[in-house]
């Protein structure tokens, strides 16, 4: 068995927390005293505005899911800068201080305690306003002065510094996904953005991810628009008009499929050609979650497309009767994924045909198969230096938990059945993007299908070019156990211990709806209690649960936690362990409302 401590085929480098583009930034191996550093963390949702309004009420709750940044503190030469739409209550914050914060028996807990709050600063920027935090900080002239200044400020780091060298400072920006705003932020402030840029955002949308796949000669599903088949004609720009309440958007600079006319051909062209699926799933190029995304089932227009093969009708006319037909579909048989979403739209909120104008759309056949499911990868591209050529390191594998095609959690690892497969598919993935400037994070999602011989089918979905859903569980893993992924997909710690867990953003605790954050934190860490002692986090042998997205419980009654373990085995008893204390939690909670009424 390989060591975390050696160098992985798949993950050129030792460092237990590979998160971000230079290797000086968040290297465990980096313990030179004098480089100080610090990371500005901005999780804006920066995606499409009519997506994010749909969600306008509880969509800034998810910038909540890079808290796990503060874990970063532990190292007293980090400096973290969280920013958010909304107040972070003090009680999550003293949460996650506390599970990372070293207590050895010579340490001066509080010197430690001290020296750990004063290198972490939490800024809300309050706004009525439904647009991401980052077009928020941008309208606040006086934030950016305010990050500039503490940016450039001194500090100590480690005690046996006795003066700071500000030749040795560094700092980078951590998003959740790069845009316009974004790369603003980041000029005016003078600090490195370390996730892609907005112009290489493409290869992040479901178009670009099928370009990316057929470049790197990857399986994924048949569809339109398909390049190679002449589907070209079928691409345009995008155009503002005045109808629209929108500002310019990057999309508008790509060639996508734009109609549901164009739409309708591209599927009738691969239909005429043979491709009968039970259904089709048509995707918005930039979605969240899955939720830009519709089916709709084609078989009687697909039975009909054999009667007129066999009529020997020209292709062109074929097609042209078949997208007479389907375009009819769209209107009445699509079955989306988020039930706000309608056709024509309301007042507030475009419809799914105007989305397809404004950010462009594919369709791809729905794959069939015996014991379907979602493995996904993870990885982090690193720059060059000048010195060194970039790298692409792969940093987690896991099953995703889907609900239809929305995300709700993920195992890791994936199984090992395909595990190799899918992360050398990444590594593909991986280099095509550092061929073309791509720095930080990405996945690739694929679909998994059994055949009869016990072999499996792999098709890529989709590239996710940003952090994502499964981003906050390797990082809190990584960060609180130390280690790296080794060539068998495994992540070990730096004493090559195994660690693997399970992790939901969608547990659900109706009877906990309306319980404040302070008064859960003190539950969750109740040392008198002996459903929360089973699931606190042991420092000592690094196991055990860490929760996240607390704003949810408040007001949707559900949690989010990250269930971390020695084996899947112990993984699974954790994540049970952890819904039996939310029951037991939610009973007690409720029983004490009652006494109040």
């Amino acid at each position: 068995t390989s060591s975390a401590k050696n160098t992985a085929r798949r993950n050129g480098n030792q460092e237990g927390f590979k998160l971000r583009s230079f290797r000086s930034f968040y290297s465990s191996e980096n313990n030179d005293s004098d480089q100080l550093k610090t990371v500005v963390v901005i999780p804006s949702i920066d995606l499409d505005r009519n997506e994010l309004n749909r969600m306008c009420d509880s969509i800034q709750f998810y910038e909540e899911r890079q808290l796990y940044h503060l874990f970063l503190s532990r190292d007293p030469s980090m400096r973290v800068i969280f920013l958010s739409s909304t107040k972070v209550d003090e009680g999550v914050v003293g949460y996650y201080l506390r599970l990372c914060r070293n207590e050895d028996e010579t340490s001066n807990h509080f010197s430690d305690v001290h020296d750990q709050l004063s290198r972490v600063f939490m800024i809300h920027v309050p706004s009525s306003q439904c647009i991401p935090l980052s077009e928020k900080i941008l309208q606040e002239k006086k934030l950016t002065k305010l990050l500039n200044e503490l940016i450039e400020s001194q500090f100590y780091g480690r005690k046996s510094v006795h003066s700071a060298n500000r030749n040795n400072m560094c700092a980078g920006l951590s998003v959740f996904t790069g845009s316009t705003a974004v790369s603003k932020i980041s000029t005016q402030v003078g600090v490195r953005l370390l996730e892609a840029h907005e112009h290489q955002l493409h290869y992040g949308t479901k178009q670009g991810s099928r370009e990316i796949f057929k470049a790197c000669d990857i399986p994924f599903p048949p569809g339109t628009p398909d390049l190679s088949a002449g589907d070209d004609d079928l691409l345009s720009f995008g155009e503002l008009n005045g109808e629209e309440d929108c500002s310019y958007y990057w999309a508008y600079d790509h060639r996508y499929i734009r109609s549901s006319r164009h739409l309708a051909i591209g599927m009738a062209r691969q239909i005429a050609r043979g491709v009968h699926p039970k259904k089709w799933i048509i995707k918005l190029n930039q979605g969240f979650s899955g939720k830009g995304n519709a089916t709709v089932d084609l078989r009687m227009i697909q039975n009909s497309s054999k009667e007129l093969v066999k009529s020997q009708k020209a292709y062109m006319h074929i097609v042209d009767e078949l997208s007479i037909q389907i375009e009819k579909e769209f209107e009445s048989q699509l079955k989306f994924e988020d039930p706000s979403t309608s056709w024509y739209g309301t007042e507030k909120h475009f419809g799914f045909k105007k989305q397809i104008e404004r950010l462009g759309v594919i369709a791809e056949a729905f794959i069939e198969g015996e014991v379907p499911t979602s493995p996904s990868i993870q990885a982090v591209i690193e720059p060059g230096n000048g010195v060194e050529n970039g790298s692409v390191s792969i940093i987690s594998t896991h099953e995703q938990v889907l609900n239809g095609q929305v995300y709700q959690g993920c195992v890791n690892p994936a199984s090992s059945q395909y595990r190799d497969r899918i992360m050398d598919m990444g590594l593909k993935v991986g280099n095509f993007l550092l061929t073309h400037g791509v720095v930080g994070h990405f996945s690739v999602d694929f679909l998994a299908t059994k055949r009869s011989d016990g072999e499996w089918n792999l098709n890529a979905v989709e590239v996710n070019l940003r952090q994502g859903g499964t981003t906050h569980p390797q990082a809190t893993m990584a960060l609180l156990c130390g280690g790296c992924i080794c060539s068998d997909g495994l992540f070990r710690t730096n004493d090559n211990e195994v660690r693997t867990y399970v992790a939901t953003d969608t547990q659900s605790c109706e009877s906990l709806k309306g319980c404040s954050q302070r008064y859960f934190v003190n539950s969750v860490e109740s040392t008198t209690n002996p459903l929360a002692r089973n699931i606190h986090w042991d420092k000592r042998n690094r196991i055990g649960v860490v929760f996240h997205l607390f704003k949810f419980l408040e007001s949707h009654g559900r949690i989010g936690f990250t269930a971390i373990g020695r084996d899947k085995k112990e993984s699974d008893k954790l994540f049970k362990q952890t819904v039996e204390f939310l029951d037991d939690l939610g009973r007690r909670f409720h029983s004490k409302r009652l006494e109040h009424l």
